[in-house]
């Protein structure tokens, strides 16, 4: 008699703000599914907080969020309130675009359609409410297999660069001027090639991000996007929160970050010192 073998379930990472509730509705909808398991991080926010909660030194924050995404083939994403900044769901949406994983992106809320549309074209779908993304994840689960792509972008992981040059991507407040002061700091590197604003493609290719946040405006989405793509690419992150501002809106990125700085020049005296680059310490 042949030996019939199960096919392997999808496994599926649900991101969303820690306050969020319909996480708990999602897995009764498969609790009998054998098709699907379920991973994310931690919602218990006691055991969170005892573990490493975001924006202290201990590592389980990044440690749970890094493995289970690593286990999954599918990230479903859901903002469904703008109660919360939901900056780890972004962090999240980088992580797994840098990784080839499936993202399935759900924002109720419409205050933030303009915040949310850089996201849009890296994310595989993109919904308008949950009942949406839940009917399409069904159908997934169903009848779709699984399959990986990774892209090119994964290869910056397997080989050296081969380059002597430092790439520097720019990523934050809207206004130019701090993008200037490092224009100006970087004038005289030829070495040091600074890569405002990029696109994940531009992203991918850069050594660095030095992502800033320099102004009044508290959410800035594309920080931890960015950050996210970062992180799983490998790329050395440096965080600047002028006046440290927004401090605890901003605790999901900061492990993920290699410094967080209140201040720029401070930011810029370590990237000096990451690129070699000692005559001015």
């Amino acid at each position: 008699m042949e030996r019939r073998t199960m096919a392997r379930p999808h496994v599926v990472y649900l991101s969303s703000s820690a306050h969020a509730d319909w996480r708990a509705e999602f897995r009764k909808r498969f609790e009998d599914d054998l098709r699907v398991v379920f991973v994310g991080p931690c919602e218990n926010h006691a055991l969170s907080d005892a573990m490493g909660a975001p924006g202290d030194q201990r590592p389980g924050h990044k440690l749970r969020i890094m493995q289970m995404m690593r286990k999954c083939d599918l990230v479903f994403a859901a903002i469904p309130d703008d109660r919360y900044r939901a900056f780890n769901v972004l962090l999240e949406i980088g992580l797994a675009k840098a990784w080839g994983r499936r993202v399935l992106f759900v924002n109720v809320p419409e205050s933030l359609e303009d915040e949310l549309a850089f996201v849009r074209p890296y994310v595989d779908e993109y919904f308008r409410s949950l009942d949406q993304g839940l009917a399409r994840l069904t159908q997934i689960v169903q009848g779709e297999p699984l399959a990986f792509t990774p892209g090119p972008e994964l290869q910056k992981l397997l080989a050296p660069t081969g380059e002597v040059w430092h790439r520097v991507a720019l990523v934050g407040y809207p206004d130019s001027s701090w993008m200037e002061r490092v224009r100006e700091h970087y004038a005289n590197d030829a070495d040091v090639e600074l890569i405002e604003n990029p696109n994940f493609e531009r992203l991918v290719q850069c050594d660095f991000v030095l992502a800033a946040r320099t102004g009044p405006r508290g959410r800035l989405f594309e920080i931890p996007f960015a950050i996210g793509v970062a992180a799983g690419l490998n790329v050395q992150v440096l965080f600047v929160n002028e006046g440290d501002d927004y401090s605890h809106a901003y605790d999901y990125v900061k492990p993920f970050s290699e410094g967080y700085y209140r201040d720029l020049n401070e930011a810029l005296r370590y990237l000096d010192y990451a690129m070699g680059i000692e005559a001015r310490l």
